[in-house]
């Protein structure tokens, strides 16, 4: 059984990490409105330079798509790890037609061990927990084309 079947598995097994539900498109697109009107906090936090909390919030705005697409498909997740694992069996399953490079660029999971420069998950914990207050601007640049990048995704997953 490949890694992410089994991390699956594992998520399912406890309701404080993964569930499966009913599909809900009410919930998918409120979970999308609220990726939209995170990344009008970053752009917000960018104009104002405060660019640690906007690539925090870069993060969400991406997290939100990613929990939209699983609302559509019947689960409700509460724990990131558990969010990309039931992602990638999606795609693995070819429901959805997500790139993985997406995902992987979010949040590795083993996926690609090919890719250089830390995830979107990496810099938000980097900015959240450290001590600094100033970010590459070229990681914030980074992350909100990754969001648009998502957001246009998850739009065309609930769509179809």
């Amino acid at each position: 059984m490949p890694q992410i079947d089994k991390h699956l598995k594992w998520c399912l097994k406890d309701p404080r990490r993964l569930i499966k539900a009913s599909p809900d498109l009410d919930l998918a697109q409120k979970h999308l409105r609220k990726s939209e009107y995170n990344y009008g906090v970053v752009q917000t936090l960018e104009s104002l330079k405060i660019y640690d909390w906007a690539l925090n919030v870069g993060f969400y705005a991406i997290y939100h798509c990613f929990l939209a697409i699983l609302a559509k498909y019947g689960y409700e997740s509460r724990n990131q790890a558990c969010t990309v694992s039931a992602l990638l069996s999606l795609i693995n399953e070819k429901k959805i037609g997500l790139d993985k490079e997406l995902v992987a660029q979010f949040d590795m999971l083993d996926v690609e061990k090919n890719i250089t420069g830390p995830t979107v998950r990496e810099s938000r914990e980097l900015s959240t927990y450290g001590v600094e207050t100033s970010i590459d601007l070229q990681q914030l640049k980074r992350v909100k084309e990754l969001v648009i990048k998502v957001q246009r995704e998850t739009i065309g997953i609930l769509e179809g």
